[in-house]
């Protein structure tokens, strides 16, 4: 572009507003009509600008309307996502649950579930109201509460891996009671629950095709919490208990019927010298004669080298 065609160019605006002076006017003037160029440009900046066309401003009700949209497509937004982090936080929170739940299965005896431990009862909330032994050695306790449970929970004989296939004195007992839940709607709401506790047991094991016989004892029976620390022992060893009298033995043979351990009521009969099964027998509705087969089942207790059949 020749310098005087930048001047013009720049001048044009002043031109086209009338503001230039006379000389600098006829000098714009001369050139635009000797350059094609300069006269496309001034041509274009004369041409006038459309209309520009004045929006009318909506009403009250129109502006009132556009609001509630936005503010639906807002709410619908907010929802989605409000939804969405819901989902993920619950999704993450039966992740921790089953976790939590695994763990504490694998590590704990006994273990029924996070559920079943949050609802357990403080052991507090229990004592011991009949504590007795049996002519068969076995202890009959009875155990009050002072709130209504539905669930009892006993783990039996519990011992350390290595303990659990060699002769032993150092087994446990323990037993949690659950509160009902407003689902447990079949089941029966206490405060008193009556259980016996075999204090020895032998049986045999087999290992390499070989087979020994091995006794294992219990020293200690409690009612735990839902820590180990929360616990309210029954019995220990070395423990001195009166003798069962006549009327909790006939009971405790009712509860073994009921138990199903019918070999151990038929003993418990035997010991007491006592010949008349009918009677003792008729209140659970079992006849000696045609229902009662002196014997149980084994228990099989397995680890991961033995086997251990326990009579």
């Amino acid at each position: 572009m020749k310098k005087e065609c930048a001047v013009v160019q720049d001048l044009l605006v002043l031109y086209e507003d009338n503001v230039l002076k006379e000389e600098s006017r006829q000098m714009v003037e001369e050139h635009i009509r000797s350059c094609g160029e300069c006269m496309r440009l001034y041509e274009t900046v004369r041409t006038p600008l459309p209309p520009v066309e004045k929006v009318p401003e909506p009403s009250g009700e129109e502006q009132e309307s556009a609001a509630v949209r936005v503010m639906k497509r807002l709410k619908k937004r907010i929802t989605y996502k409000t939804m969405t982090v819901l989902g993920a936080l619950v999704v993450l929170m039966c992740f921790v649950v089953i976790t939590i739940n695994e763990i504490c299965a694998r590590k704990i005896d006994g273990y029924q579930g996070l559920f079943e431990t949050l609802h357990t009862l403080p052991a507090e909330n229990f004592h011991v109201a009949e504590l007795y032994q049996l002519k068969n050695g076995d202890l009959y306790c009875t155990l009050e509460s002072d709130k209504e449970f539905v669930i009892t929970q006993t783990a039996d004989w519990v011992l350390p891996q290595e303990k659990r296939t060699e002769n032993t004195n150092e087994a446990v007992k323990e037993l949690r009671f659950r509160r009902g839940a407003f689902w447990d709607v079949d089941s029966i709401k206490q405060k008193e629950k009556t259980v016996i506790f075999p204090l020895e047991r032998q049986g045999t094991v087999t290992e390499n095709e070989k087979t020994r016989t091995i006794t294992q004892s219990c020293a200690d029976i409690s009612v735990y919490g839902k820590t180990q620390k929360d616990k309210m022992t029954i019995w220990e060893a070395g423990q001195k208990v009166a003798e069962a009298p006549k009327e909790i033995e006939e009971e405790a043979v009712r509860a073994y019927l009921r138990e199903g351990l019918y070999a151990k009521a038929v003993k418990e009969c035997e010991d007491m010298g006592w010949e008349d099964y009918e009677k003792i027998f008729g209140d659970t509705g079992l006849s000696w004669r045609t229902e009662i087969v002196p014997s149980e089942p084994e228990l099989t207790v397995t680890s991961e080298c033995y086997s251990v059949l326990v009579n």
